[in-house]
């Protein structure tokens, strides 16, 4: 009785994902495959972020990232992007959040058009609870859209949107005008079918094969790091159980340096030694061969951008 229930939830799934069986075809791949994005998220945070980050994506395993419009160090990521074209996967981390203490950011977005989203300081929100409380939808779209804009005014080929902090995922009608967004801008968009945002809209949207939904987005918490062998242990874990599917890994590659010493100087978790730790593991030889131990395609949001989202619009 089990294994029926189980077999029902599994063709319920399908009927709901439509991509869900057939995603690892359209990619190229045999049915039941282990695909897995490995993403660096913030880059464009800083010049250690975008450094290392660079290196994990041409000498490791990551095969994605994206890109903090509203930060400082976003031209350099522009410059970058431009330089390499489609030998990288550059994505919009769309933010309305400025976590850190002594370094913040506000939005691409006029302030005076978009009120919703300016802290008392002056910057976007630490916390994803005023935004959840008092964001604007139409605010909201409006700050999305101009970080997609300067990003496209600046050369960079989009491959994807995503969301910082999850701020543009964080309330069934924020999650509604990001899945509008990517859907104008056809681009595919992290949505994991997991999230009780995206179960509560579920119930009133319809979405179809363009729509790629996850089935698990993955990252590390605080639990989960050790201060003598960083996260290694975690992902070693992670990789040598990952499920057959749509996985996405979301790091934050950085190296511990003064730069990202004094950026995260109020966050230990997520901190610059964290960050060295993701660079490092994801960097090495070691999750290379966990990788092909374990049969894992490591994919990019380009391959679905251009094999999915447009393959009937070329």
């Amino acid at each position: 009785m089990k294994n029926l229930f189980a077999l029902a939830l599994i063709f319920l799934a399908m009927e709901v994902y439509p991509q869900a069986r057939d995603i690892a075809e359209k990619l190229g791949y045999p049915p039941g495959s282990k695909l897995l994005i490995i993403h660096a998220d913030d880059v464009g945070l800083s010049h250690s972020e975008n450094q290392a980050s660079f290196n994990a994506i041409e000498h490791g395993s990551v095969s994605s990232a994206s890109i903090l419009v509203p930060c400082p160090w976003f031209l350099e990521v522009a410059e970058y992007a431009k330089k390499k074209g489609d030998a990288v996967d550059f994505g919009i981390h769309l933010t309305v959040t400025s976590e850190w203490q002594f370094y913040k950011w506000r939005p691409i977005a006029a302030v005076e058009k978009v009120p919703s989203l300016i802290a008392d300081d002056g910057f976007l929100p630490a916390l994803l609870a005023p935004v959840m409380k008092h964001a604007n939808p139409d605010e909201v779209e409006l700050e999305m859209r101009s970080q997609i804009e300067t990003a496209k005014a600046h050369g960079i080929d989009i491959t994807h949107l995503d969301a910082h902090m999850y701020g543009v995922k964080s309330t069934p009608q924020l999650l509604a005008r990001y899945i509008k967004v990517g859907r104008e801008y056809n681009l595919p968009i992290l949505l994991d079918k997991n999230e009780p945002n995206m179960q509560e809209l579920m119930k009133t949207m319809t979405f179809t094969d363009v729509d790629v939904i996850v089935d698990k987005t993955l990252m590390a918490a605080p639990e989960n790091y050790d201060e003598k062998h960083g996260l290694k242990e975690y992902y070693t874990s992670i990789l040598n159980t990952i499920e057959p599917g749509l996985n996405c890994l979301l790091i934050h590659p950085a190296y511990d340096d003064a730069e990202m010493q004094a950026i995260t100087m109020d966050h230990p978790e997520y901190g610059a030694a964290w960050r060295q730790s993701d660079h490092d593991f994801f960097s090495s030889e070691s999750c290379r061969e966990l990788l092909e131990k374990n049969d894992i395609k490591v994919v990019t949001w380009r391959e679905i951008r251009d094999k999915i989202v447009r393959v009937d619009k070329h």
